[in-house]
């Protein structure tokens, strides 16, 4: 929706979309390939990290949004179309499941190089819920992704919220670190902010965006 809109099969019309049948290795390739995006988009965020606008310039690079006019953007759009085989959609291409991997796994990843610096001054438990909050802010947020795309609006919002919750469960945590006074762990607090801060301003605009469909179809009715 907005921004962060895909093409997506509303009604079901998505378990019609793709009919040709794939062996194992065929999917392990495209699944490789989704994994590729995940890190473009990683290196692509780093990368822009210190723009105030970082969240709509990945976008725009990793093709979320038109760049050229629109007579060149549709023959860009055949072209591709032509070059390249067919494949089926799968909430792996959207772009709600790319950012949230991405940035959520840049978080578990790092926290594990992070703390093995100075593991013995933060405890197994205070890692673990840390962990655990970080993994369930994604869980909700991938729930939300098929919500979407099945058109099921309020039910998206839902699972948003409760990620959202999760969101300032862990900004709470990462409270509790600063406090440690670690430099190493406070480095990494910061970055995760930013994340987790961007995470949610990605949210909220597909919140906004889900209430106005939602409004929009009653107004219809």
């Amino acid at each position: 929706m907005g921004l962060f809109d895909h093409e997506s099969y509303p009604e079901n019309e998505w378990e019609d979309s793709w009919e040709t049948v794939w062996n194992e290795h065929d999917w392990e390739r495209y699944l490789r390939e989704e994994d590729d995006e995940i890190q473009k988009y990683q290196k692509l965020y780093n990368k822009l990290i210190g723009s105030q606008n970082r969240l709509d310039e990945v976008a725009l690079f990793m093709g979320w949004e038109p760049i050229l006019s629109s007579d060149q953007h549709d023959t860009a759009v055949e072209s591709a179309s032509e070059s390249l085989p067919e494949q089926p959609y799968t909430l792996h291409k959207h772009p709600l499941f790319i950012t949230s991997k991405a940035l959520h796994g840049w978080m578990i990843e790092k926290l594990s190089q992070y703390v093995s610096i100075c593991d013995e001054r933060i405890s197994s438990q205070e890692l673990l819920k840390l962990q655990t909050s970080i993994a369930q802010s994604d869980h909700y947020g991938l729930l939300a992704v098929p919500a979407l795309d099945m058109g099921d609006f309020t039910l998206a919002v839902a699972y948003f919220k409760r990620g959202l919750a999760a969101i300032n469960h862990t900004l709470s945590l990462l409270n509790s670190i600063d406090g440690k006074k670690i430099d190493v762990l406070s480095r990494y607090s910061n970055q995760a902010r930013l994340r987790l801060f961007d995470i949610r301003e990605i949210w909220l605009r597909v919140i906004a965006d889900c209430r106005a469909a939602v409004a929009n179809r009653s107004e219809e009715d």
